[in-house]
C-alpha cells in the first residue's frame, strides 16, 4: 500500500486531532477515490466526445427546447 502525506489546513487541526488514525485514513480515501473517479469520468466523457459535431451552443439550444417542451406537456 502506498502511503501519503496530508497537510491539515490550521482551520481543521481541532477536528483532526479527535479522528483516529483509521477515521482520517478512510475520510482521505474516499476523497480520493471520488475526485479520481471524477477525473476518469471526465477523461472517458472527452474521449467519447472528441469527434462529436455538437456545439456547446447546440447543446443549449436544445436543453432549452426541450425544457418548453416538458413545461408545456405537464401545464408549468
Amino acid at each position: 500500500m502506498t502511503e501519503l502525506k496530508v497537510e491539515i489546513p490550521k482551520e481543521l487541526e481541532v477536528g483532526f486531532k479527535e479522528l483516529s488514525k483509521e477515521e482520517i485514513s478512510l475520510v482521505v480515501s474516499k476523497a480520493l477515490k471520488e475526485r479520481l473517479t471524477e477525473k476518469l469520468m471526465f477523461k472517458v466523457a472527452n474521449e467519447l466526445l472528441k469527434n462529436s459535431k455538437i456545439t456547446d451552443e447546440l447543446a443549449l439550444k436544445w436543453g432549452s427546447e426541450l425544457k418548453e417542451r416538458v413545461t408545456k406537456r405537464h401545464n408549468l
